[in-house]
């Protein structure tokens, strides 16, 4: 064979490989964006339920809130991404344990039935459940909930608290707003609803009013897949890193306008 021949097969073959290492860096890169590969250990996907201002909710079609903000600080430090999952909320502790998703921040109460199907990051926020009337009721404390007609929000601590009220009729929604708009149509006689979202939801309803006095004292934490320690130390880390810098104040303030109570 003559040297330019082989010099013309060398190209050839040179020219060949270019193309297919192209060919896989661009069918690489497809893959990546469309989420196929690289998610595990570029993304963090959190899960949550938008309808629970101010820790999370939509605006300008897009999902913020205080949950959202503090999820992002821990996927930061981790150097990932942050990807958010809007679902039911009865449906969150299942897509976790399913993988569907790495964690839930969605304004969950840690209850020792959560905790038999997931781990708890440390608390991260106190919480109360609150009674909200239309004004006029005669409905002015917890006692005289017996035979009433309540709605919550399906799955939460209120829909619990709720199910355990003598006689009472207990209608469940999806979205804490849905609740409301119910309860202002007069379809049910008292809504159950952590106090956040009752203060920021009622504001919108001028007919509710919240009655004084906490139904309950929760506190709100990161779920996380039964096994996964190693997410759970580092969310905890970041937390408590969060709350020594400032940074978790300056959260507070920016959503509730306050000071941190937790």
């Amino acid at each position: 064979m003559s040297k330019n021949k082989r010099l013309a097969n060398a190209g050839w073959w040179i020219g060949l490989v270019l193309f297919a290492g192209m060919i896989c860096l661009m069918l690489g890169d497809i893959l990546q964006r469309d989420g196929v590969i690289g998610s595990k250990t570029d993304v963090l996907v959190m899960g949550t339920n938008a309808g629970f201002k101010p820790f999370e909710y939509i605006d300008n079609n897009e999902i913020v809130g205080f949950d959202v903000d503090l999820a992002r600080e821990i996927a930061k430090s981790m150097g990932k991404e942050l990807k958010i999952e809007d679902m039911s909320f009865d449906g969150l502790l299942s897509a976790l344990d399913s993988g569907q998703i790495d964690m839930v921040a969605a304004g969950m109460t840690v209850t020792p039935e959560r905790a038999k199907n997931a781990l708890f990051s440390d608390p991260y926020y106190s919480a109360s459940q609150r009674i909200i009337v239309k004004k006029g009721s005669p409905i002015r404390n917890r006692y005289q909930l017996s035979g009433r007609k309540i709605g919550v929000q399906l799955g939460t601590t209120g829909d619990t608290l709720a199910s355990k009220i003598s006689g009472a009729s207990v209608t469940q929604f999806q979205t804490a707003p849905s609740v409301l708009q119910e309860l202002s149509a007069g379809k049910i006689e008292a809504v159950i609803l952590d106090d956040a979202p009752a203060k920021q939801y009622t504001a919108g309803f001028p007919d509710l009013e919240i009655l004084p006095g906490a139904l309950s004292d929760e506190s709100y934490a990161i779920a996380i897949k039964k096994d996964n320690t190693d997410l759970l130390e580092k969310v905890n880390k970041e937390i408590a890193k969060m709350k020594k810098d400032g940074r978790y104040d300056k959260l507070i303030r920016k959503h509730f306008g306050e000071e941190a109570k937790s």
